[in-house]
């Protein structure tokens, strides 16, 4: 994935139009009636009669020289869409990499690829590209990064030559958005990666000291006459699973199987909107969590998995208010265990809220008015609990829930946006409601130099018998474009701030300065051996918001670059300024824990990509001042390529903390609340290993197995005193604790037509907590294959692509 990060991410700055326009290129689209066939030889003569953009210019490793291959791109188009041909020379075709991946996976590869800004808005817009071993990666581009999980089906063959490779595309109209006008005029730009060089290089220049991507592209012109066409199109799909699950001390696994149906739908409201429904939807071939021991104040975020919460969600993104895990998450009562009576146990619980649908309409208009709604709705979920005497009953565990959130985005002058974004939860009965309503602004100046950004939420919660409400602010002025570049930051949120039910946020009560500095340095330099580098430095600042009381100021300063044998390395020094205030971790309010200052160390250093081994590891080394007390993470992580078919990547991540010092219990002692805080070791080690086999650009077979475990060991209690220090006291009870979390996730994908798949997935799943010091990692992993809770499924799963397009003649 490397090797696009500058054809993709350019974008995750906000583009900016440049105040001094420099004429651009342009290519002219030539319409053709001749049948076009995708073979990758364009040896049609229709090709013979297009205009060639040639003339690249490189971005990567060094920028503004040219490459040192040549390429040629020609535009064809009809009706139904437009066709891109590329010839892409090359005078060692037996060198061209071309490594056989999952699709939106490119790994150690040559590729093309293609910008689209139909709009011309500078700011949105498509990126399709291919590889000689004819794998496709698709995104959408947006002023908040790329969404590589957007797919949309469109046609490719590459075929490998004596003088390179080349290429053609088909896509379809119906794959992109443009307006309804008679002449089209889109922004474009196409890019070239030659592997073995690390080389990047583009039709339109790209300067890398000018803020953003797409407002920098080129111009196709030519296409005219044609239609947004009819966007109709539904994914029916059929699930089969078979379920194994036992309880420690059950004995004998219990099993089950079950038969799940459902569809996606896309409808094409107007040429920029488009409805996507998803009816009883099924995760089922999502990657298993990532399980981790939380000793902390705040929940463990985790990522998603789900395609329909990942593809074109960049509109309900924005401002961070979405968490998309709170749908169809964990209940939201959580365990029944609160409302059972004594001697009941619970015979039926399921430990997630299902969905019955959920909905998203989003585009853009040609004025630049993003419009995005988003609604699904839960199921209620009860568990069942059995008493002594034999007789259930139900506990509702879930209520029924809606979501909702609404987006309404407008591009302005010079590439600049305002946003404004509401988030609304219903759920039914006494559980409470909650609204959270934010606006964003993103402001450039005409020299493409500076911008002003800054957003405001506003949150409210309505309990049985009170509202509450809080917010957060922030602001940032920044120079964004040139070798120099900086920022300045304020940023809080009130302490009745909460977002939430559809957010997520670890901690509100907070006030935040922040000064950035950085120079990017983009030729090489020391006689050559780094091909690029840059450095910077921070100045971080904070406070309560109320009450309003310092909590602690910190510095870093950091270096990087790329060695010419393209390694990548990374290295840092952090230092607080003063002692720590930590108001969140004692979970009493208006307590806090006095920390002493840290230093902090660390640095990341990647191998050459390109090899068949890969290996890189970074670490982090913490000390307190004046304190017994460290930490010390070190991840190592290696890639090995067999073949371009079949590649594995392991990795092992240890961490130890010595004498951290964290909340453990509290007691109330008649009007005050005795907090109780322990010294710990805790040790962490985390195993994965993965694995991929390609059949074809369209089947794979992918293996992820995982490995977690910590062990916690206490060495002393203490009072936490009024002013955050550690007072002696009596309490000794147990808190260790041993926590191992194993995963395997074995998934066979075959693309078997256009847009259908079929997928084959195991998945395996083993936990084990106790609260015992722990015996060390050995000790703890095999204790997992003992008497331990697990589950595991097997599921056969098939989706069906059916496109209304493909019904119509002509």
């Amino acid at each position: 994935m490397k090797l696009i990060t500058i054809f993709l991410a350019a974008t995750l700055l906000p583009t900016i139009l440049c105040g001094q326009a420099q004429p651009k290129p342009s290519l002219e689209a030539i319409r053709t009636a001749d049948i076009i066939k995708i073979d990758g030889f364009l040896d049609e003569e229709a090709w013979e009669t297009a205009p060639v953009g040639s003339d690249f210019t490189n971005l990567q490793p060094v920028p503004w020289i040219k490459p040192k291959q040549k390429t040629d791109i020609r535009v064809l188009y009809n009706d139904k869409g437009f066709y891109v041909g590329g010839m892409l020379y090359d005078e060692h075709p037996d060198s061209i990499q071309m490594e056989l991946t999952e699709r939106d996976d490119l790994g150690n590869t040559d590729w093309i690829g293609i910008s689209l800004d139909p709009y011309n808005s500078g700011q949105n817009g498509f990126a399709f590209l291919t590889t000689p071993a004819n794998v496709q990666f698709d995104a959408q581009y947006s002023t908040d990064g790329y969404d590589e999980n957007w797919d949309a089906v469109w046609q490719s063959k590459a075929v490998v030559r004596d003088n390179g490779w080349s290429v053609e595309y088909f896509i379809p109209f119906s794959a992109i958005r443009f307006p309804k006008t008679d002449v089209q005029s889109w922004t474009i730009n196409f890019a070239r990666g030659v592997q073995r060089n690390q080389e990047q290089s583009f039709w339109t220049p790209i300067d890398p000291n000018i803020d953003g991507y797409l407002n920098q592209c080129g111009v196709l012109t030519g296409i005219r006459d044609v239609n947004p066409p009819v966007r109709i199109q539904a994914t029916p799909f059929l699930a089969v699973y078979g379920l194994t699950a036992r309880d420690a001390g059950a004995g004998k696994a219990s099993t089950g199987s079950s038969i799940t149906g459902g569809m996606d739908l896309k409808v094409g409201l107007s040429e920029a909107f488009t409805l996507d429904m998803t009816l009883i939807p099924d995760f089922g071939e999502a990657r298993s969590d990532d399980q981790v021991l939380n000793l902390g104040p705040f929940e463990q975020r985790f990522d998603e998995q789900r395609a329909f919460f990942t593809e074109g969600t960049e509109l309900f993104n924005k401002g961070g208010f979405f968490y998309s895990r709170r749908v169809g998450g964990s209940n939201y009562f959580g365990s029944p265990n609160s409302q059972m009576l004594e001697g009941e146990v619970v015979v039926d619980n399921s430990q997630r809220a299902s969905l019955y649908n959920a909905t998203k309409i989003s585009g853009r208009t040609a004025n630049g008015t993003g419009i995005g709604f988003f609604n699904a709705v839960e199921q209620e979920n009860k568990a069942v609990v059995r008493s002594i005497e034999g007789e259930e009953r139900e506990i509702l565990t879930n209520p029924l829930t809606n979501y909702n959130v609404m987006v309404v985005d407008q591009n302005l002058k010079n590439n600049s946006s305002v946003t404004l974004i509401n988030t609304n939860v219903v759920r039914e009965g006494a559980a409470p409601d909650a609204n959270v309503t934010g606006l964003l602004f993103d402001l450039h100046n005409n020299a493409n130099k500076y911008a002003i950004a800054g957003s405001f939420g506003y949150s409210q919660r309505f309990l049985p018998e009170e509202t509450s409400t809080g917010h957060k602010a922030s602001l940032v002025i920044g120079k964004i474009s040139g070798n120099w570049t900086w920022r300045a930051k304020y940023g809080e949120e009130s302490d009745t701030y909460d977002p939430n039910d559809l957010g997520i946020l670890f901690a509100n009560n907070e006030r935040e300065f922040e000064g950035v500095i950085s120079y990017n340095y983009r030729k090489p330099f020391l006689n050559g051996f780094f091909l690029n580098g840059a450095a910077g430095w921070d100045l971080e600042y904070s406070r309560l918001y109320k009450p309003d009381k310092f909590t602690g100021a910190e510095t870093e300063v950091w270096v990087d670059g790329q060695t010419k044998h393209f390694w990548d390395v990374n290295f840092w020094l952090e230092t607080s300024l003063s002692d720590q205030f930590d108001y969140f971790e004692p979970r009493v309010k208006g307590r806090f824990l006095r920390n002493p200052g840290q230093r902090n160390v660390g640095g990341w250093v990647g191998t050459d990509n390109r090899k068949a081994i890969r290996l890189s590891t970074n670490f982090n080394s913490n000390g307190y001042y004046g304190a017994d007390r460290s930490d010390f993470y070190l991840n190592v992580n290696s890639r090995f390529r067999i073949s371009d078919r079949l590649s594995f990547n392991a990795g092992v991540f240890r961490g130890r903390e010595k004498n951290e010092v964290g909340y453990v219990n509290r007691a109330t002692v008649g009007t005050d609340t005795e907090v109780y805080m322990g010294k710990r070791d805790v040790t962490s080690v985390e195993a994965s290993l993965s694995g991929k086999y390609s059949f074809s650009a369209n089947m794979t077979l992918n293996l992820r197995m995982r490995h977690y475990w910590s062990g916690v060991s206490y060495n002393s209690f203490h009072l936490l005193a009024e002013d955050g220090t550690l007072a002696d006291t009596d309490y000794d009870q147990n808190h260790n604790q041993d926590f191992d979390a194993f995963n395997v996730d074995l998934i066979y994908r075959w693309r078997f037509a256009p847009g259908s798949d079929m997928f084959v997935v195991y998945k395996s799943n083993i936990t084990d907590f106790d609260q015992q010091r722990s015996g060390g990692y050995g000790d703890s992993f095999m204790g997992l294959w003992e008497d331990t809770p697990r589950n595991g499924s097997v599921s056969l799963k098939v989706v069906y692509w059916l496109d209304y397009a493909g019904f119509i003649k002509g």
